[in-house]
């Protein structure tokens, strides 16, 4: 797992405490050195050039915190709980943000180091929810003595990457040839991302060129929460889920709790896995329940000027395809034919036609076999 000394307190408590009790191996790294809640939290950076350390102003963060340690960040500097969605141009502002470009090759170095005869090895960040027991049915599918490099796939300029936060799979060949490459060109690797602001992009690119391109893994991995999946019948639907991104620390809790009573109820069938269809059915549609406030359902077709969420219902209900509705702060009336649960949000009230919502899960299609992506 890899996250930052501005978000740590507040983001990776709740996997503490849920998914890494879960996972049999891991390893956490930051910007910073510490012991958090008895769990060792490694340094990224610790390897990166000490001149590039000491003197480029992205550093300028790490030098703070080896100095004073973590009493040093300012309140401006911490993320909170909130979870922020990135839209293509990354926090160019934050220092943390600055910092964490520089963390991806070096840490899958000491991840090789700590661990080097796993045949996977799996990579997250504090609001990327995994589905386990789906995880382990994909790998099974899956040789590991192939390089792969596998996730949700992104593009900046001509490099092709599996976005961090989406999680993203590397083989141990994979992880031995990318390593391997990357220590016999630490300095231009390191010069490429102190002009670069993507670090997982900076990785996809040293995967690329020790010989294993990325392979597409959307929609089985997702570059969304759980809440915000704008669900059809014609591109997840039947497919296997994976992993979540963007996903609040309750969020992450209330998932780790329906997917332990999941596996009960499928008796921790090795075989048995959760396809869209299914997270629809089980998890979505029970949340979908009377209108909720302060919350966003994302509904995104504007009706116009309403005066209470109740118009907009009958607005919504006038329409055949409308699923669902929303009252923003402003008053105006949103609906969508896309059924979403949502998240928690100030000012914006929600609701479902509970029956619409029913039969479109009705409507979709029996689901027979996979194809896992390989």
């Amino acid at each position: 797992m890899r996250t930052g000394s501005t978000e740590l307190q507040d983001k990776l408590p709740i996997h503490l405490a849920t998914t890494l009790l879960r996972y049999p191996n891991s390893i956490i790294f930051s910007d910073f050195e510490e012991d958090f809640e008895n769990h060792h939290i490694f340094d990224a950076l610790e390897s990166v050039n000490s001149l590039l350390k000491e003197t480029s102003p992205d550093f300028d963060l790490w030098r703070r915190l080896k100095q004073y340690g973590r009493t040093i960040l300012r309140v401006d500097e911490l993320s909170g709980k909130s979870i922020w969605v990135d839209h293509g141009v990354g926090k160019a502002n934050n220092p943390g943000w600055k910092l964490d470009k520089f963390k991806f090759l070096p840490m899958v170095n000491r991840t090789l180091h700590e661990y080097p005869d796993k045949k996977w090895y799996i990579f997250v960040e504090p609001d990327t929810f995994i589905f386990w027991q789906n995880m382990l049915v994909y790998l099974s599918n899956l040789d590991w003595t192939k390089p792969y490099y596998l996730g949700g796939q992104m593009q900046i300029g001509d490099v092709l990457f599996g976005q961090g936060g989406h999680g993203f799979i590397v083989s141990r060949p994979a992880l031995q040839n990318v390593v391997t490459h990357y220590q016999a060109h630490q300095k231009e690797y390191e010069d490429f991302t102190d002009g670069h602001w993507a670090g997982d992009c900076v990785l996809g690119k040293a995967l690329k060129d020790s010989g294993t391109p990325l392979i597409w893994t959307w929609p089985i991995m997702q570059g969304d929460d759980v809440g915000n999946m704008h669900y059809n019948h014609q591109t997840e639907w039947c497919q296997p889920t994976v992993s979540y991104h963007h996903v609040s620390p309750s969020v992450i809790q209330d998932m780790f709790d329906f997917e332990k009573r999941w596996m009960a109820d499928t008796m921790n069938n090795n075989n048995t896995f959760l396809r869209h269809r299914d997270v629809y059915r089980l998890y979505a549609l029970p949340r979908m329940t009377s209108p909720r406030l302060d919350w966003d359902n994302h509904s995104n077709d504007d009706r116009g000027l309403t005066d209470s969420l109740e118009s907009c219902r009958v607005l919504c209900e006038a329409d055949e395809h409308c699923i669902q509705y929303l009252l923003n702060a402003k008053s105006r009336c949103l609906t969508t034919s896309r059924p979403n649960v949502g998240q928690a949000a100030s000012n914006v009230s929600s609701g479902w036609i509970l029956e619409r919502a029913q039969k479109f899960y009705d409507d979709g299609e029996e689901c027979h076999g996979v194809e896992w992506i390989s």
